[in-house]
């Protein structure tokens, strides 16, 4: 048995499509197919492994292309890697492996200078350099705790600041300038063109898992759109105190934050409400009066590698100016390994190889879970993930690598 990576074309994208799916434990409905291809897909980005035995797809793969938003606010192109599945029966044979290699050169050659993704399983990429660089939470509450003790909405701002609902249509038009926004100024977030905005807002019944159809409601300042939250409702009936499933919130002010957040607490016949992925540093803890009363639990998020690691480093700022030699040991990338020397001069980052004695040690993969400063290199220190080599070499890189907010990816893929 040979197994044979193969491009993925218009003639065997159904069986692709079904092969992914199947390798979630899913079946897929004829229109999915459709949708994704018409909507998400990029053909040229995606590969199948083929049992030559059988000409059968055994394993998938691909990427999505995206834009991601760094600390300082440029952005980069990013491939999101996605759909990786491997059939049970051909387990252990190499596709796996394979097929991210060939999704690493092709993203180098189109000009990605990272690769991230979600991932199934927390122990697979690592092996792969890639490093956990967000996490994020979902949350419970009793809107009957969310009374708040502090906001920065006043008596002033209430008056200015309203929320609204629109309909499906009107959330298709305004939602995607809202998005945007947000994502040109959180580090960690990725674009979404219009046939992912199409692909997220698909809402027929058979999505829904037995929830209501998405609500859509505006927050508008000064005649500004400047957040908005889609939510389900989960109800037994007419008296229930059901559950109010947030399925994505977004501001762009702090007072769009804290304005969605009263309404959604403000429901009658809701008992309980739930959002998820949620920015690992929301406000929304130190507003409420009885805090305890959100429950949060943290997961990770976005998987990033570094694919160029001299032009990512270049491509953020930093909050502390200085010079740090990091030594790179990688048994996946050996080409990679070695000492790079960053310097920073205003916040503006050059690197270059030197021959010279690191200051620190880590793998490519560490550097990448630092590297959006959502991760702090203090506890991977102590984790034995880095090494340090000269006497103050951690504030250095902590001072360094540091940001002010957490990263947040809004985008799951």
């Amino acid at each position: 048995m040979t197994i044979e990576l193969r491009p993925v074309t218009d003639e065997n994208f159904v069986e692709w499509r079904k092969a992914v799916r199947h390798g979630f434990g899913m079946q897929v409905h004829p229109d999915d197919i459709a949708r994704l291809r018409n909507d998400r897909a990029e053909i040229d980005r995606l590969i199948a492994a083929v049992d030559t035995s059988s000409e059968r797809i055994v394993a998938t793969g691909g990427a999505d292309s995206y834009s991601l938003t760094l600390p300082g606010g440029a952005t980069v192109p990013m491939a999101g890697v996605a759909y990786m599945t491997t059939s049970v029966t051909h387990r252990r044979q190499g596709a796996f492996s394979g097929m991210m290699a060939q999704i690493h050169d092709d993203a180098r050659e189109r000009g990605d200078i990272i690769s991230g993704l979600w991932a199934s399983q927390s122990h697979l990429y690592g092996r792969f350099d890639y490093g956990l660089a967000i996490n994020s939470c979902d949350w419970e509450i009793d809107p009957g705790f969310g009374a708040f003790s502090h906001s920065p909405l006043s008596a002033d701002d209430e008056s200015d600041a309203h929320v609204y609902f629109v309909d499906a249509d009107e959330a298709a038009a305004i939602l995607p300038g809202i998005y945007e926004q947000m994502h040109l100024q959180t580090a960690g977030s990725v674009d979404r063109n219009t046939g992912r905005w199409r692909y997220e807002l698909f809402d027929e019944e058979r999505v829904r898992g037995g929830a209501s159809p998405l609500f859509f409601a505006i927050c508008e300042e000064a005649g500004e759109q400047t957040g908005y939250v889609a939510y389900r409702m989960r109800r037994l009936g007419d008296t229930d105190m059901g559950t109010l499933e947030v399925s994505e919130q977004v501001s762009v002010t702090d007072t769009a934050h804290a304005a969605i957040w009263k309404f959604l607490m403000s429901f009658d016949l809701v008992g309980k409400i739930t959002a998820t992925n949620r920015p690992a540093d929301d406000p929304l803890w130190w507003m409420l009066s009885d805090p305890r009363r959100l429950i949060r639990k943290s997961h990770d998020s976005l998987w990033v590698r570094l694919l160029d690691i001299p032009a990512a480093l270049e491509a953020r700022t930093y909050n502390a100016d200085g010079r740090l030699k990091i030594g790179l040991v990688s048994k996946t990338q050996p080409e990679v390994a070695g000492t790079y020397v960053l310097e920073i001069d205003d916040s503006q980052a050059s690197v270059k190889k030197t021959t010279d004695k690191p200051d620190v040690i880590m793998t490519p993969a560490d550097l990448a879970t630092i590297y959006l400063g959502g991760i702090a290199p203090g506890p991977l220190v102590e984790a034995g993930r880095i090494d340090t080599i000269s006497t103050g070499s951690l504030a250095k890189l902590h001072a360094m690598f540091s940001t002010d907010s957490a990263p947040w990816c809004a985008h799951y893929f």
